[in-house]
């Protein structure tokens, strides 16, 4: 902050003593005329140059000479539009140049009242070379021939001293001689008896309140009413003070004013010592305004081009005036912290400088949705906001999920993120089913089985090393329907039956049916086509045993079997008994057959 102060002021004195040299170029080349752009600064540098100048009969021939100067601007701008200008300032110039001839020393009169005279016969004549002015310059072309005049005479009357010559503010006094007007041409309107001075008489020059401007060509009963002249007021405020609107400025009019034009008004704040500025224009200042002095930012050449300059005025609380700048949500602290005077809108906040820990009290809105709650110094950096690395140790992050949530895809592990993935490489996710308790294999791998899988645990079969070495444990499982999983497996007309009646799980292949235990007495179910044509259609048990199925020995009497040739008929020769065999034969030995 010191390092910019120090800079500010070796700033400021740079550019003033650039203006002064700048300034004091141009008072003393004297290259612009009035109406020119940089006029006005080359004005304001002859003004000042001339109250530097510590010699008083060295300032009058130095205001003489600006005078001259005019006079010479009035002949070259003479016929175009910038005359107006060129009157105006002629006429300050000459007031000027009579007020320093004023207040040179007496033994100087003599020959500053030379050089005057001269002057004022070189503006006659370049007033002369006017062609027909508009009537907006007439009054104060009138005006200045009649100041001119009046000089003429005053100085052929007598000498220019002091006492002839008054100054009240800054408008110089002159005197004319009697009330004939300009040129000796008698003002109509005015009884000639209504001025009792003699012609040439000192109260014929009206030397105690000399006539100058306006006051040279009104009528005489404009001031002096009902024929009283004693008594009448000099000063401005006796004639004027109902003309000021209200809040005016309290000083004697011709602080601003001048008789030659009343509307041509020009303040000069210094001859005035006017230096309070808010005690005039408070009521020009808009609402929340600096309240200080106007000086801090306007000058009074140019008051529409204002520069605040926040050093001299000890402008520190920002706030007081930039309240109503900062957008919503802005940060609360002096507009300091970011910005500088040179250029509002390049703003850097120093969050260390400021002891700016809280990130949310200012970056809370911009976080996108389901951002992470904690402060933002956990993954930003003031450098880089973009990058942004977290730092879930730091941070104390644990709950995965209330940041994470959104990032699974479908029907995926509802547990928190850190069983699988770890904050250096989101993508090498190692689930760790024991860390995780996970018991719950279907939960999660339900869609990665096949069709007709088995639907209990996965764990039964796999295990979280290696997912395609499966080995089932039916034992572990519980499982006895083995239908429920190996109905597909089982060759046509196979039997309907649990496959444990025949299989086991350690050897698929080597089965080994036992009937009793599978309570299998339907032998013609199962073994219906491995009958040979015409064979018994009762139970195959009637001959067969499940140990030998060779080794057959029908039961006929257990098998109920009494119709002998439904099954004999093709083993009888021709021409034999049609009845049954029952007639001849017997079960144990078919060879020794009783009858005929």
């Amino acid at each position: 902050m010191k390092k910019f102060i120090v800079l500010a002021i070796l700033i400021v004195l740079g550019l003033t003593i650039l203006s002064l040299v700048t300034g004091y170029a141009l008072a003393s080349a004297k290259p612009f005329r009035p109406g020119d752009l940089p006029f006005p600064v080359q004005n304001l540098a002859e003004q000042l140059n001339a109250y530097l100048i510590a010699d008083s009969t060295g300032r009058a021939l130095y205001c003489l000479e600006l005078a001259d100067q005019r006079t010479e601007d009035l002949t070259v701008l003479s016929g175009e539009k910038k005359v107006n200008l060129a009157l105006k300032h002629l006429s300050m110039s000459l007031d000027h140049a009579i007020q320093a001839v004023a207040d040179a020393p007496e033994e100087d009169l003599g020959m500053l009242s030379a050089k005057l005279a001269d002057l004022l016969e070189r503006m006659e004549a370049s007033l002369n070379l006017l062609e027909e002015l508009p009537e907006e310059q007439t009054a104060l072309y009138s005006a200045l021939i009649t100041k001119i005049n009046a000089l003429q005479k005053m100085l052929t009357v007598t000498s220019v001293t002091q006492s002839t010559i008054q100054v009240a503010g800054n408008t110089v006094l002159l005197p004319l001689v009697g009330n004939s007007g300009v040129s000796g041409v008698p003002i109509p309107g005015i009884d000639p008896r209504a001025v009792a001075f003699p012609p040439g008489s000192l109260g014929a020059l009206h030397l105690f309140y000399p006539l100058i401007g306006q006051h040279a060509v009104i009528e005489c009963e404009a001031c002096h009413t009902n024929g009283q002249y004693s008594g009448t007021t000099t000063q401005c405020e006796g004639c004027h003070s109902p003309d000021k609107p209200a809040n005016h400025f309290v000083g004697n009019c011709s602080a601003c004013h001048s008789p030659v034009s009343w509307m041509d008004v020009q303040f000069d704040h210094r001859l005035a010592g006017s230096n309070d500025c808010i005690s005039c224009h408070s009521n020009d200042k808009p609402r929340n305004h600096f309240d200080g002095q106007c000086s801090a930012c306007h000058n009074t050449t140019n008051w529409a081009g204002a520069s605040f300059n926040h050093a001299p005025v000890g402008a520190k609380d920002c706030q007081s005036c930039h309240q109503k700048d900062k957008p919503a949500n802005h940060f609360d602290g002096q507009c300091s912290s970011c910005h500088n005077t040179s250029n509002w809108n390049d703003a850097t906040f120093n969050h260390e400088a400021m002891g700016a820990t809280d990130c949310l009290s200012c970056h809370r809105d911009d976080k996108p949705k389901n951002h992470f709650e904690g402060q933002c110094s956990a993954c930003h950096d003031t450098s880089n906001w973009a990058g942004g690395i977290f730092d879930h140790g730091a941070a104390g992050a644990t709950d995965c999920l209330s940041c994470h949530s959104e990032d699974k895809p479908d029907n995926h592990f509802d547990g928190q993120c850190s069983a699988c993935h770890n904050t250096s490489n989101w993508q090498d996710g190692q689930f760790d089913h024991g860390a995780a308790g996970a018991t719950d294999c279907i939960s999660c791998h339900n869609d990665d089985k096949p069709d007709n899988h088995f639907e209990g645990q996965c764990s039964a079969c796999h295990n979280t090393s290696n997912w395609g070495n499966a080995s089932f444990d039916h034992g572990a499982a519980g499982v006895t329907d083995c239908i429920s999983c190996h109905n597909d497996n089982k060759p046509d007309n196979h039997f309907d039956g649990q496959c444990s009646a025949c299989h086991n799980t350690s050897n698929w292949g080597d089965a080994s049916f036992d009937h009793g235990a599978a309570g299998a007495t339907d032998c013609i179910s199962c073994h219906n086509d491995d009958k040979p044509d015409n064979h018994f259609e009762g139970q195959c048990s009637a001959c067969h045993n499940t140990s030998n199925w060779g080794d057959a020995s029908f039961d006929h009497d257990a098998a109920g079997a009494t119709d002998c040739i439904s099954c004999h008929s093709n083993d009888r020769p021709d021409e034999h008994s049609q009845e049954q065999c029952s007639a001849c034969h017997n079960t144990s030995n078919w060879g020794d057959a009783e009858g005929g």
